[in-house]
């Protein structure tokens, strides 16, 4: 009855999955009534991802305020969550345990497998602004969204300002000789502790960049 009334919440996501994105912002005026699990429902709604493959957190522009992933399955509204009505609600869509999201599949199964290049990335958003031009080619690849399964490598996750360390890292990692060497190394747990070992710690950190199936550790 009081519809008309209720105070209106607006949220600005910033999809930060990949590089193509990280430009565009999406908006959504909701009631101050909506449930979490429904702002979700939302977002996944809008920007074509598949609902629970990805988190939500606060953000304040391009910065990340809290990396703390809103519970999405809760019935608290926004308004209780801590949303703001009258003011502009950053919000940044990230990875889900670092997995990019799954992309929302188009229900029209009539092209043949390999017809065209599968599309990676998100899909056209109505209303977006920014690069837009960049989503409406179907046969776009992104190569910076690809899972490990489909590009042979793991990046490894920015903390601050540890590019540099990094770019470092993944070079050791991909000379052959450094690599094999480091694996042929045996840690003697009674003489180290383990924690502050460096080459055991490296050694556990090529073990994940070689094995694991997420897009970064």
């Amino acid at each position: 009855e009081c519809a008309a009334e209720e105070p209106r919440v607006l949220c600005i996501i910033q999809d930060t999955t990949n590089s193509r994105t990280v430009n565009e912002r999406v908006t959504l005026n909701l009631p101050a009534s909506t449930p979490l699990r429904r702002l979700f429902a939302d977002v996944a709604a809008k920007v074509g991802y598949v609902n629970g493959s990805f988190d939500l957190v606060w953000g304040n522009g391009d910065t990340a305020t809290d990396t703390t992933p809103i519970d999405q399955n809760s019935d608290k509204t926004i308004l209780d969550a801590g949303f703001e009505p009258g003011k502009k609600n950053f919000l940044h869509l990230t990875d889900k345990d670092g997995e990019q999201p799954h992309v929302m599949q188009e229900e029209s199964g009539s092209t043949e497998d390999g017809a065209q290049e599968r599309f990676i990335g998100p899909l056209p958003r109505e209303g977006s602004i920014g690069c837009t031009h960049d989503y409406v080619s179907q046969s776009y690849s992104y190569s910076s969204v690809l899972s490990k399964s489909e590009t042979g490598y793991v990046g490894l996750v920015n903390q601050a300002m540890t590019c540099y360390l990094n770019s470092l890292l993944q070079t050791l990692f991909m000379t052959p000789e450094f690599r094999n060497a480091l694996y042929k190394w045996e840690f003697e747990e009674s003489e180290e502790d383990p924690e502050r070992s460096i080459p055991y710690q490296l050694q556990r950190l090529f073990v994940l960049l070689q094995t694991s199936k997420k897009r970064a550790i």
